[in-house]
């Protein structure tokens, strides 16, 4: 049974990664388009990632979960193998779209020279 509850943590984490590549991707080139605009962009993209990524592995980590008593309850534990696998292979993707969107509160260079004048 302990192979049928690794398959279902992999297929999480594969699920997981398929979903996550694409929005790092997308967000990273996004960014590099974006600080082309913006000044300190990338200054603030990592640190907002990386505060992300500590912010949502604790949570995940601190979620309660329903415990599974050993030679019963498989279908408990494999939910929760697949769900646990899922969000920590998403939580890259998750974080860089936040640090992407925080990016763009900042105005850009355009919007301030002319605030300057």
């Amino acid at each position: 049974m302990g192979m049928i509850l690794g398959f279902s943590l992999f297929m999480g984490i594969f699920i997981g990664v398929l979903i996550s590549i694409p929005l790092v991707i997308i967000s990273l080139v996004a960014t590099g388009k974006s600080a082309k605009r913006r000044r300190h962009v990338w200054r603030v993209f990592v640190p907002v990632a990386v505060a992300t990524v500590l912010l949502l592995v604790f949570g995940v980590y601190r979620y309660p979960y329903d415990t599974g008593v050993p030679g019963s309850n498989y279908d408990l534990l494999f939910g929760h193998f697949f769900f646990v696998g899922l969000v920590y292979a998403v939580i890259p993707g998750v974080a860089a779209v936040t640090a992407f969107l925080s990016a763009l509160w900042y105005p850009r260079d355009d919007d301030i020279a002319k605030n300057r004048t």
